[in-house]
């Protein structure tokens, strides 16, 4: 989804080229796209050398999460960048920057703290393991010499993935409603403003580290809730207790449940501009299509 957004825009400027790291055989239409299978043996030498590395790779959250893919949402992140490092330490043409995806599970789950990127923790849950696992990996290409950008995602708002289509299925049979106390946080970004945001960043000299990537007006999920009902023209009106939530979901109730009120600071001081900065105009934009 994210990785689709970006390769539509970067094909757009002139000279550049893309390779994309699979796990599968695929062909591209267009002559400035290649993939790369690394299930491969030999995939490296495929690689030529390059500029710019987008590390957007792991398994996806929105699956239940059996113990079998709590382990392959660790594995494919850490392996994946680490086989990156490894790839490009041996080159004599390092990239120039790394952006790497990362997640707001970073954070501790607060309904009263505002977490801005000066924030420093420990891991306190799987989420938390896996963000500071793969953030290390990540950082590894500091050592290269390359500019290393950290993006810490909010909910990717989009009809195409992300988390916005589990959020709306219950508006669509017109049961939505509160989920738990309501007054978690919904940390939130469109698709759109995250690819503008990636981009941005790369593009910027001097950005480096870790940015929180999400709008800059966070809503508890009873607001978020009420929004998404307004625009869908469905009614907000029932409750799902948390512990019911729990039973149902298991480990995986964490992302609806256990959240996080994110501030994109560091992208502010930039002067990044938001197109859809408020979630009324996201989901209008979003649902108009």
């Amino acid at each position: 989804m994210v990785g689709t957004a970006l390769v539509e825009d970067i094909s757009q400027r002139p000279d550049s080229m893309i390779y994309i790291l699979t796990r599968s055989d695929r062909s591209s239409k267009s002559s400035r796209i290649q993939y790369i299978n690394w299930n491969q043996t030999g995939w490296e030498q495929k690689v030529p050398d390059i500029d710019i590395v987008i590390n957007l790779a792991g398994a996806t959250l929105n699956k239940r999460w059996t113990k079998t893919h709590q382990q392959l949402m660790m594995t494919s992140r850490i392996q994946s960048t680490r086989a990156l490092y490894d790839l490009f330490k041996t080159r004599k043409q390092k990239p120039s920057v790394l952006f790497n995806a990362s997640a707001m599970g970073y954070y501790p789950p607060s309904h009263t703290a505002t977490y801005t990127e000066d924030f420093r923790t420990t891991p306190h849950d799987l989420l938390s393991e896996i963000v500071y696992q793969w953030e290390k990996q990540a950082s590894l290409f500091e050592s290269l010499g390359t500019r290393v950008i950290l993006g810490r995602f909010g909910l990717i708002l989009s009809q195409n993935g992300g988390a916005l289509p589990m959020i709306e299925k219950p508006y669509r049979f017109f049961v939505g409603g509160r989920i738990g106390s309501g007054h978690q946080w919904y940390s939130w970004i469109h698709l759109e403003d995250l690819k503008r945001a990636i981009l941005f960043l790369i593009d910027h000299k001097t950005a480096s580290g870790v940015y929180n990537l999400a709008a800059p007006a966070p809503e508890t999920q009873n607001q978020f809730g009420k929004i998404l009902g307004n625009t869908l023209h469905r009614p907000h009106y029932t409750w799902m207790p948390a512990t019911l939530m729990r039973l149902v979901l298991g480990k995986m109730s964490t992302l609806v449940l256990d959240t996080q009120f994110i501030v994109p600071q560091k992208l502010n001081q930039l002067h990044f501009t938001f197109n859809y900065p408020t979630l009324s105009l996201a989901l209008n934009d979003i649902y108009s299509h």
